[in-house]
């Protein structure tokens, strides 16, 4: 009988039980379960990249054909721009704008449009729906009338429509409650209704090179009003309420019967005197070209003029040409002369001393600070106290030079028409704006003109104190003979207001000016 051994038991191998470690199998799962989320996790981000990838090469391809695509002068064009602000559609032949309305609703970020230089007559009364709108240029185009639709405009502050063909003047389609800023220089003016008075904030109304005979006394219920540009009307007389105004400080008025158009020049520079270098041009301007030349063996400056009837913004071409003709101060940019014609009837340009290393103290005025110049100009900041105080005391010097010995007026006394050469000395320089005035036969006109600027002469001070020691003045000076005096120029009531003489006088005496005048004569 054969005995059976358990050592030598065989089974199936079906019925063999294999017990594995569970350790490691738990360990292989979390190994398996890692790899795979792994994997989905970099599958899915391959999608994702790819997707965004080729959707950003679509987006550039649509943003290019939409480029490729874009008009200028199709407002249609625009409505692709989030939060536009600016539209500008000057140069564009158009000589009639969309009607519609959803199109303009679409424009609710837009601040300033730009329309100048086409052949618009009429505006759609769609565009009221430009409830942001604050500057709207209209400038050489064919308006007649101005536009109803601009009196709805309730946050329009500056509207210009320069070179026009309007003969009325009248608020009736103005934004009366916001506008600060009106531009109608070389219209067809004739008439100014007397409702312009409505227009309350008014601070800034040029009206040069139209045919203005009258000015009404309404104007001086503008009690904001600060500039006045009048230059090449038919204008007899001003009411004594506009030339008073308050604020006041800037008037041109050259070029009508008020003023008294200056008769001689002294200083006439034949051009055969001349050696005019045309290969080098100093510089362009919208009356004349300025060249290099030569005059009695130094080198100078020559403008020019090409027509002498350029109509600027200012004054007159002709009264700014003579007046340069009759001014000769140190302190004064003016022209060395000025070149006649064969019959000396006329005058063909202006020699001008070629001065190297001149900057402006002032930025022109922009169309938020609007009668004030914006800001120090870059080669003129952080002024020292003696530069400020040299600075007041040579425009006072100069300005009291022109009215007291010449019967001129400026009209543009601002810090960015103030010259600084390399030493920091400052000179009075500009006079497109300015006007001569009758003092001998009427001495009461010729107060009021200095007067206005006088005030002008004090806003330039008060901008130096605060540009350069961040300090309003007169409030903030310390109470004593400088701060009644600068107290006595920015008053509101003109007629207590200093002359030029009577300031300089005042200054004279006071240490900080009295050093300036020293340092002047050395």
């Amino acid at each position: 009988m054969r005995r059976c051994s358990p050592t030598n038991t065989s089974l199936p191998i079906s019925h063999i039980i294999v017990r594995p470690n569970k350790a490691k199998v738990k360990q292989y799962n979390n190994q398996s379960v890692g790899e795979w989320t792994k994997t989905v996790i970099i599958s899915l981000s391959t999608i994702i990249f790819i997707y965004w990838y080729r959707r950003s090469i679509s987006l550039q391809k649509n943003a290019l054909n939409n480029t490729l695509n874009f008009d200028r002068c199709n407002l249609y064009s625009y409505q692709q721009i989030d939060e536009l602000k600016e539209l500008d559609l000057s140069n564009c032949g158009l000589s009639h704008l969309p009607t519609d309305i959803e199109l303009w609703s679409g424009f609710t970020y837009v601040t300033k449009l730009d329309l100048n230089n086409n052949t618009l007559s009429e505006l759609p009364y769609e565009m009221s729906a430009l409830r942001t709108l604050d500057i709207l240029f209209l400038s050489e185009n064919k308006f007649e009338t101005i536009p109803s639709v601009i009196g709805t405009l309730s946050r329009l502050r500056v509207l210009s429509l320069r070179g026009n063909l309007l003969n009325l003047l009248s608020a009736t389609n103005l934004p009366t409650s916001s506008l600060v800023w009106l531009i109608l220089t070389n219209n067809k003016i004739s008439t100014i209704d007397p409702n312009i008075k409505e227009v309350k904030l008014l601070r800034k109304l040029m009206l040069s090179h139209n045919s203005i005979s009258s000015i009404p006394v309404e104007i001086g219920e503008c009690t904001d009003l600060e500039l006045v540009r009048l230059a090449n009307n038919n204008i007899e007389n001003i009411p004594r309420e506009v030339l008073t105004l308050p604020k006041l400080a800037w008037i041109s008025i050259s070029g009508n019967p008020i003023s008294t158009s200056p008769k001689e020049v002294t200083k006439l520079i034949p051009e055969n005197e001349l050696q005019i270098i045309h290969s080098e041009v100093l510089g362009h301007g919208a009356s004349g070209v300025v060249y290099k030349a030569r005059y009695q063996d130094k080198n100078v400056a020559v403008k020019v003029f090409k027509n002498q009837q350029i109509k600027g913004s200012d004054g007159n071409s002709f009264d700014e040409i003579v007046i340069n003709g009759l001014i000769n101060h140190p302190l004064i940019m003016s022209s060395i002369g000025v070149i006649p014609n064969e019959e000396n009837t006329e005058y063909k340009g202006m020699v001008m001393e070629l001065v190297q290393d001149t900057h402006p103290l002032g930025k022109v005025p922009s169309f938020s600070s609007v009668t004030r110049d914006e800001s120090p100009a870059p080669e003129s900041i952080n002024m020292s106290k003696k530069q400020v105080y040299d600075t007041i005391w040579n425009i006072c010097s100069a300005l009291e030079y022109i009215h007291s010995s010449a019967s001129i007026s400026h009209g543009d006394v601002y810090l960015h028409n103030i010259l600084r050469d390399a030493n920091f000395a400052a000179k009075l320089s500009d006079f497109g704006a300015s006007f001569v005035y009758d003092r001998q036969n009427n001495a009461e006109l010729a107060g009021i003109f200095e007067r206005i600027e006088v005030l002008a002469f004090g806003r330039l001070i008060q901008d130096l104190f605060l540009w350069h020691f961040k300090t309003t003045v007169p409030e903030s000076l310390e109470k004593g003979p400088f701060y009644n005096l600068l107290k006595s120029i920015v008053q509101p009531q003109q007629s207590e207001r200093p002359s030029f003489s009577e300031i300089k006088k005042a200054l004279s005496v006071l240490p900080e000016f009295s050093a300036a005048a020293e340092r002047l004569t050395k």
